[in-house]
């Protein structure tokens, strides 16, 4: 059990004063049941604070009753840093086994000032001002944080609003971290870009996309996301989600992109001990009379990851995923393609640089 991981769940379909979403509090209660499950993210129940409204509130609630609203979401942030710092207080080392998760759905902008913010359920278009901006909070966390790792996922619409303001917390305890804070932030979508929610004839059980495919991924993705070491991380999981949200989304308008943020020393590893996809050997035919060592980048690589070249063909165990070789040697002949090639379920197959 992560006795020391807490997270805040945002999820909010009821606005009043804007359009009704379908599937963010469903999303919301999804990525809780994802952060208890013992094979999920382990986290006791205790530490998860879920802030949506009950279908009570959404069916009576107008925009100036609409919750919730940021003072619930910033009195959940509060609990759970006062809920941390006591156990830091008590043993020291805890610290370096602390994580923050905060997951928001719902609608949002990009304000000024700042590249993501989840509106709350009581705005309106004079009123954008109520919301949670993911930088603001960021940067507090990162500057004064109680927590080691602070992990944002953020499932909402990133449409420019150059007037409205992106606000902070309200916290001002300014005691730096003991040590470097590590953050890993993903967006539903590029800055300026809409997020889409694929709707089914029953309400609830209509979704995000991002959410979708976060999910899968942070469960493996039958094997998708788990690295040679049984792992699902922060690298893995990011190339996932952005590879399916885009395929979820080819024939919208703006096809949705998926972003990533990762300010931290080695990936985060969000699971552990899982099987992967398996790995095939793939046969990589270089040009003839081709000498020297060549680096391999792709999935999962994350430690530079040289191959001894001495012939044309040499054979490499791969999981699928897309790959790149890169000649050490400046004067090497020009490979076909940049280097780029994409092993699939199977393998067996002959690239040709």
């Amino acid at each position: 059990m992560n006795d020391l991981h807490y997270a805040v769940v945002v999820g909010i379909n009821r606005y009043p004063a804007i359009k009704d979403l379908q599937g963010a509090r469903g999303d919301a209660r999804r990525f809780r049941d994802w952060l208890v499950d013992p094979t999920g993210g382990n986290v006791p129940e205790s530490n998860v604070a879920l802030v949506t409204a009950t279908e009570l509130d959404e069916r009576q609630a107008d925009v100036m009753s609409a919750v919730p609203t940021r003072e619930n979401v910033n009195r959940a942030l509060y609990q759970a840093h006062c809920a941390v710092r006591g156990a830091v207080e008590r043993d020291g080392g805890a610290w370096a086994d602390t994580r923050l998760y905060l997951f928001l759905a719902g609608h949002g902008i990009a304000p000024f000032g700042g590249d993501a913010a989840l509106l709350m359920a009581n705005a309106a278009i004079d009123l954008l001002g109520n919301h949670i901006a993911v930088r603001p909070y960021l940067s507090w966390y990162e500057s004064s944080s109680p927590f080691h790792e602070i992990v944002f996922f953020v499932d909402c619409c990133r449409t420019r609003f150059g007037g409205v303001t992106a606000f902070g917390p309200p916290f001002t305890d300014t005691n730096e971290a003991p040590d470097k804070v590590e953050a890993f932030v993903g967006y539903a979508s590029a800055l300026g870009d809409p997020a889409y929610e694929q709707h089914e004839p029953d309400p609830d059980q209509s979704r995000g996309h991002f959410t979708t495919a976060l999910l899968e991924g942070l469960r493996g993705a039958g094997g998708g996301t788990v690295t040679r070491d049984g792992q699902v991380t922060s690298d893995s999981l990011a190339d996932y989600v952005r590879r399916h949200v885009l395929d979820r989304t080819t024939r919208e308008l703006v096809p949705q992109e998926a972003r990533f943020l990762r300010e931290t020393s080695t990936p985060i590893v969000f699971a552990e001990g899982l099987q992967g996809v398996g790995s095939y050997p793939v046969t990589l035919r270089f040009p003839a009379g081709f000498r020297g060592r060549v680096e391999l980048r792709g999935r999962d690589i994350t430690e530079p990851y040289w191959l001894d070249i001495a012939g044309a063909d040499h054979v490499e165990a791969l999981v699928p995923g897309l790959y790149k070789a890169v000649p050490e040697s400046l004067t090497a002949p020009e490979l076909i393609e940049g280097g780029y090639f994409e092993v699939v379920s199977g393998g067996g197959g002959v690239v040709q640089f």
